[in-house]
């Protein structure tokens, strides 16, 4: 059976179907119709999970923690964490409530994609910025503006990520340090929100052949895209 579910990564790479796990451990606590508390709790996509703020982002911390625990027995079902390869990773906001560039102007939010997209422009890779209850940051992803929309990054990180920015296509190589952005004064963004970081000044790829892989990269998601069955040229003005 296929299921969309809010998953977190474990350290052994097993991908935690949270709102299930949190069931079972309401079940086994005695609570009453935990199904029904679980999805109010910890709630099976981002979004609502967003849309609950801070307290509903703790509780699936709580979740994942549990988890570990389990798994560190032996004993968590696959069905319950299944190996990164048996699950297609989808963007961590698939239909975000609002979807803005740096300056404001609105990118389509239907149109969001996630890994394995095809690129129809040259990627300049960036952070995206999420939004959560009371007009908070929960987190950021990996992401890039594209066609109008934007492609985000399967995973979430709810603390300023460090390392470096990485863009490798083929044999070309950027990198930039994610710390440039540091410092930048953020908005109050709606529940579900995303908003795009300014994307850094990196050496502009001079093209993309059909089909050729882009990957973007940070030490916590890495996202693999394809050139269009065009390729992708620089725009000569």
């Amino acid at each position: 059976m296929e299921r969309r579910a809010l998953v977190g990564r474990l350290a052994s790479g097993r991908l935690a179907d949270l709102n299930r796990i949190e069931a079972i451990r309401l079940r086994k606590l005695g609570e009453g119709d935990p199904e029904r508390l679980a999805e109010a709790l910890v709630p099976g996509s981002l979004r609502r999970l967003l849309e609950g703020g801070p307290r509903a982002l703790t509780r699936a911390k709580q979740a994942l923690a549990y988890a570990e625990k389990w798994e560190r027995r032996g004993t968590l079902p696959e069905a319950l964490a299944p190996f990164p390869e048996a699950a297609d990773l989808m963007p961590c906001l698939p239909r975000p409530a609002a979807l803005h560039r740096p300056d404001g102007s609105a990118l389509d939010r239907f149109g969001v994609r996630g890994p394995g997209a095809e690129l129809m422009e040259l990627p300049r890779p960036c952070l995206a910025v999420l939004g959560q209850a009371g007009g908070g940051i929960a987190g950021f992803c990996l992401a890039l503006e594209d066609s109008g929309s934007a492609v985000l990054g399967a995973w979430m990180v709810d603390a300023w990520p460090e390392g470096s920015l990485d863009l490798r296509a083929g044999s070309a190589r950027r990198s930039t340090p994610l710390g440039a952005w540091e410092g930048l004064e953020l908005p109050s963004l709606r529940p579900g929100g995303v908003l795009l970081l300014p994307a850094p000044k990196l050496k502009a790829l001079q093209e993309l052949l059909p089909g050729a892989e882009v990957a973007v990269g940070g030490a916590f998601d890495t996202l693999v895209l394809r050139a269009g069955p065009e390729g992708i040229h620089p725009t000569v003005h």
